[in-house]
């Protein structure tokens, strides 16, 4: 990628993980005036782009496609980062298609609720590192 392409993929990642934290924390304050269903279909469509995306500079960095050179002292890092996004990605998707085809009036299953909670928590810590990444790699290339 270019490095223009890197800053600016990776300004979108950590831009949409600090939006993504905001909306986990403080969406119940105006839940009343924007329901979170309403809130999480739109951004699920974003999480999914980003995931994919964190998931191929993941792929990248551990397997050496020019995203970032990985020293042998960063594989730990490297190998904790790629599955870390390849569980994320396995989990959400997994979990989103699920809610895609329930049907009307039907509700979440109690474990898929559960397993919402770890995504959004994965969601801003993996787009976010692999987002300050992409914009550190960007910047020194």
């Amino acid at each position: 990628m270019t490095v223009k392409l890197n800053r600016a993929a990776g300004a979108g990642l950590v831009a949409y993980s600090a939006l993504y934290t905001i909306q986990v924390v403080f969406g119940v304050l105006y839940t009343d005036a924007l329901p979170a269903s309403d809130v999480y279909r739109v951004m699920n469509y974003f999480s999914a782009a980003g995931i994919l995306v964190s998931l191929a500079v993941a792929w990248c960095r551990k397997y050496g496609c020019g995203v970032a050179p990985a020293g042998p002292d960063l594989h730990l890092v490297v190998q904790t980062g790629f599955y870390a996004a390849l569980a994320l990605a396995i989990w959400f998707f997994t979990l989103w298609f699920r809610l895609l085809t329930l049907a009307d009036g039907e509700t979440v299953p109690e474990p898929d609720t559960v397993m919402w909670f770890f995504v959004s928590v994965l969601i801003p810590l993996v787009l976010g590192t692999n987002g300050a990444m992409l914009w550190r790699s960007g910047k020194s290339s």
